[in-house]
């Protein structure tokens, strides 16, 4: 316990996982090696794959070329390649990562003494050995032990951010051993955690029923939040229809799916895109029917621009899968963000007809991200009537009502997602920016904009927005100080460029502005035409500027 304890809370989990070194140098499979190596720096981990494997095919026996293909397939989301490395990887020095592939196919094959055997001798980084103790402990449950895993990670509850997912484990391998009571006041703890674990909340609710506690479960699955797991509002429909849920029974392999997805969306919390990646693969090795991890891989393989590898996990999702139509949703997302906002539009249209509220939102958000603003805000004000505790919609209307002119309606909109979401930043954001811009409740503007600074002060849109409102202030001192943050944040944005170059402007800095200027220009802004003429005639002089304490 004092071990896993360590990791969790004593090493900073952001580490990369473990890269290999060279191999032996035959030529041509060394230069394979090196693209190779190059492609995982780069993210683009399939294409990692393919080059380890082609070196491999030279160098058969090469335990680096092994590992280099180990880490890209599982960064890929390619199970059965993943196999396959591992299987290579087996000297004195394999890495955690290949013990925890072999150790998962002995778990589904329920040879659990050898799972953990493997596991035994998993060592890497802090990461990579806290995935391989959370598989342990479902393969010593799976030999009996389950007391003595449950007492071991009753007092790491407290650690964040992973004590949500200890005691949700906790509650789970209680739950295995058939020890419900227990199991039941492990759960609540989880619920307390502070962290959203939905496989966790729907063995909870699986355990309620088992138990007789029908109307309990139907109030945890319909608490907020839930709905945004489709999997969990399917299993409040079919309870709340007096149909039983549709949890598959709880084994050691079902119980590290679940730990390891849990951890799987720690590791992206802390930007560990490749541990991140390498767990949900994890995951679908330990539970191939495991579609929600199967739907967080293809998320993440859209953000890092793999579309080939995101559309190959959607494609493994059944359409009578509940998370049929989420799928669906972001293959629409795809081709919108592609630049093929109109196909992504019809895409989204189509599945909204199913009456689907994600579908729905997606559809109203992109008209809203295509300045389609008055086809966008009928479609919020219907999820308001389905959705009426949903800040999101009230937010996004009034971000349409705000673009539409209808001022009014808009800070009524956002006032009210501010009522149920008082510590939201983007609401806070908007609201406050809005208010300053207009030269309203300036003091209580800006106040907002530096909380929601406060909560996010990673974000370079609110860090913007916090200079903005000091140079529409006339305080151009701290408008550079906070528009050059914003730009160090995100330096590719021309927006932030452009308002810098600004305040370098009325600071009497020319010649910086007009760089950053033609830098914002250099961006492809919206509208380029009014910096352009700013590059060729500077601002006019300054209006009389409006004090913070009206």
């Amino acid at each position: 316990m004092r071990r896993l304890a360590a990791l969790a809370a004593g090493i900073c989990l952001a580490a990369c996982a473990t890269t290999p070194g060279a191999p032996a140098q035959d030529s041509r499979a060394y230069a394979d090696f090196l693209i190779g190596r190059v492609a995982n720096a780069r993210s683009d981990h399939a294409a990692a794959a393919d080059r380890y494997f082609a070196a491999l095919a030279r160098n058969p026996g090469d335990e680096t070329l092994a590992e280099g293909a180990l880490l890209a397939s599982l960064a890929s989301g390619d199970v059965e390649r993943s196999r396959r490395a591992a299987r290579m990887a087996t000297g004195d020095d394999a890495s955690a990562y290949a013990h925890m592939v072999r150790a998962a196919d002995a778990l589904i094959a329920q040879r659990y003494s050898q799972a953990d055997a493997e596991l035994q001798h998993a060592q890497g980084t802090a990461a990579e050995e806290l995935l391989a103790r959370m598989i342990a402990n479902w393969a010593n449950a799976g030999e009996g032990r389950s007391g003595d895993i449950a007492a071991d990670l009753a007092p790491l509850a407290s650690i964040r951010p992973y004590g949500g997912l200890f005691a949700y484990q906790q509650a789970m391998v209680l739950d295995f051993a058939g020890q419900q009571t227990e199991a039941l006041a492990a759960y609540d703890v989880a619920a307390r955690g502070g962290l959203w674990l939905p496989t966790g909340v729907a063995r909870h609710a699986d355990l309620l029923l088992r138990t007789g506690a029908r109307d309990q479960a139907v109030a945890l699955l319909g608490a907020e939040g839930n709905a945004a797991n489709p999997a969990l509002v399917a299993m409040l429909e079919q309870v709340s229809a007096g149909r039983p849920g549709t949890m598959e029974r709880l084994t050691p392999a079902r119980g590290a799916a679940s730990a390891v997805y849990g951890m799987s969306a720690i590791f992206r919390q802390e930007h560990d895109t490749t541990n991140s990646l390498a767990a949900l693969t994890l995951a679908l090795m330990l539970d191939p029917t495991f579609d929600g991890a199967r739907l967080a891989l293809a998320q993440q393989q859209s953000e890092l621009g793999h579309i080939d590898l995101a559309r190959r996990a959607l494609g493994e999702i059944h359409a009578s899968s509940p998370y049929a139509a989420s799928a669906r949703v972001l293959e629409a997302w795809m081709v919108f963000d592609s630049g093929d906002k109109d196909g992504g539009i019809a895409l989204a249209r189509t599945i909204a007809e199913t009456g689907d509220l994600r579908a729905r939102r997606t559809l109203a958000d992109m008209y809203r991200g295509s300045s389609r603003f008055a086809e966008a805000e009928p479609l919020y004000t219907e999820l308001i009537a389905a959705q009426p505790n949903e800040w999101r919609s009230y937010f996004s209307r009034g971000a349409a009502r705000e673009r539409l002119g209808r001022w009014p309606e808009a800070e009524a909109d956002f006032q009210h997602a501010l009522q149920l979401a008082p510590e939201q930043p983007d609401v806070l954001n908007y609201l406050g920016y809005s208010w300053v811009d207009r030269g309203e409740r300036l003091q209580e503007g800006l106040a907002m904009i530096r909380r929601a600074a406060d909560i996010r002060p990673m974000s370079g849109a609110i860090i913007d927005s916090l200079g903005w409102a000091y140079y529409r202030l006339g305080d151009y001192a701290q408008a550079v100080d906070w528009l050059e943050a914003a730009v160090r944040l995100e330096p590719a944005d021309p927006t932030l460029n452009d308002h810098l170059g600004d305040a370098y402007w009325r600071m009497g800095r020319r010649i910086e502005a007009r760089f950053q200027w033609q830098r914002a220009m250099t961006l492809e802004p919206d509208d380029a035409e009014p910096i352009r003429l700013k590059v060729e005639n500077g601002l006019p002089d300054v209006p009389q500027p409006q004090s913070a304490n009206r």
